[in-house]
């Protein structure tokens, strides 16, 4: 703890900074398919084994960069801003001694029809990349220009709105066309790379230049099969800590809530990994388990009910926008309460309040989507009998201790009356 704090320290200041040791070296930068969008990764220079998931190609480049180790986190780093040089060659991929392929570098791009946050997005190489690039930002320029002409149609019609106003006119105004929707898609501008296309296994890669292999670019390829499922997941958003949520992932996650309190719930679309397969491809210095699911949170689900079961029956609660506010005394607390309309919304959820004069257990459940969590509803203990409790050992030494001495005292009074 000393050592880390004064590592801290250190860091913090600025005659001590910490200065690492910088290294030129080789390692290899990819854009790989992680189920659900393309995931920007590199691999350090000391990493051999280079993993990706099967069912989607994936991009990588060999590059020459500064690389250093920071102890604080634990992690090698880049420094690609101060230096980035892309190698060029052929990349090699062999399996059992045998080539199976050799891989010419080509310009890539990334097209995502809904955008980059719904995902789903696909690799588009060579030419292909170069001419949707072109068309997405051409798109795009044609969008900004309707956008202005459609923008100075409605002040033009605002105007006339008021000019007739002012006159007493009664004619009609003709209202102008509504303005146009801008489009989700989204074309990454197209970079070069190598592509990677096989099927599940180990392989070995190399990148092959005029005179042979390129030193540091040696490394073993893992392609994984992956195993994931999609998922209906919830984070609980307690009263009094409402900036924190608390996962609860599977149907074994039991939320505890003290009776008559309010939680709040979300629910999110999620995919289901085994940690160690995730993990090892989207972040390759991370110490992963092999008996450990990982959740990985996509979207806001576009679920608007839950259905509360408990002892008296059942009732369907409502997704509804609450907005936080600062409360003005001097605890610095907040209270949470429903938006008004035109309101930025700060929580969107579900308001779930815990009976006070019910005990027992209660259920939420999504039923069309298999969802279920298990409610237990936490008594407050009686303050007084709390203290009683916890003074309970003070008092058992103290009565110890009192009948100690009487015996004592007793044995020393015969003792004095004896002949």
């Amino acid at each position: 703890m000393k050592v880390l704090l004064l590592g801290l320290m250190l860091a913090a200041t600025p005659g001590f900074a910490l200065d690492p040791e910088r290294r030129e070296v080789t390692v290899i930068s990819g854009r790989l398919w992680e189920g659900h969008k393309f995931t920007e990764m590199f691999l350090p220079s000391n990493a051999q084994v280079l993993s990706v998931m099967a069912g989607q190609d994936s991009a990588i480049s060999f590059v020459r960069t500064q690389e250093y180790y920071w102890p604080l986190s634990r992690q090698v780093y880049v420094d690609f801003e101060s230096q980035r040089d892309p190698l060029s060659g052929r990349l090699r991929i062999e399996q059992d001694g045998r080539m199976i392929a050799e891989v010419e570098q080509a310009p890539f791009a990334i097209d995502y029809p809904q955008g980059a946050v719904n995902g789903n997005g696909r690799l588009l190489w060579g030419e292909v990349a170069e001419a949707a690039h072109i068309a997405y930002l051409r798109s795009e320029t044609e969008f900004n220009r309707a956008f202005v002409q459609a923008q100075r149609a409605r002040t033009a019609y605002e105007q006339a709105l008021l000019d007739a106003a002012r006159a007493g006119s009664t004619e009609p105004i003709p209202p102008p066309a509504p303005l146009p929707q801008p489009s989700m898609r989204l074309v990454t501008k197209p970079a070069p790379g190598y592509r990677i296309a096989v099927e599940p296994g180990e392989y070995r890669i190399s990148l092959v230049g005029e005179g042979g292999v390129l030193p540091g670019t040696e490394r073993t390829l893992r392609v994984i099969a992956v195993e994931s499922q999609s998922a209906l997941v919830a984070d609980i958003i307690p009263e009094e800590r409402w900036t924190r949520p608390l996962p609860a992932n599977s149907d074994a996650s039991r939320i505890y809530a003290r009776a008559g309190s309010t939680f709040y719930m979300t629910l999110a679309e999620a995919t289901r990994f085994r940690e160690a397969d995730y993990l090892a491809v989207v972040s390759p210095q991370a110490t992963a388990s092999a008996d450990r699911d990982l959740w990985v949170r996509r979207q806001p689900s576009e679920i608007d009910t839950v259905l509360l079961s408990h002892a008296a029956g059942s009732e369907t609660l409502a997704r509804a926008g609450f907005k936080v506010e600062q409360t003005s005394s001097s605890g610095f607390g907040y209270t949470v309460r429903p938006a008004r309309d035109g309101e930025t919304v700060d929580i969107d959820a579900f308001a779930i309040t815990v009976p006070s004069d019910r005990a027992g257990r209660l259920q939420l459940a999504v039923t069309q989507a298999g969802f279920t969590r298990e409610v237990v509803a936490v008594w407050q203990r009686n303050g007084l009998l709390s203290l009683l409790l916890a003074l309970m050992p003070l008092l058992a030494f103290f009565g110890y201790a009192l009948i100690s001495h009487m015996r004592r005292g007793g044995r020393a009074s015969r003792a004095d009356v004896e002949p």
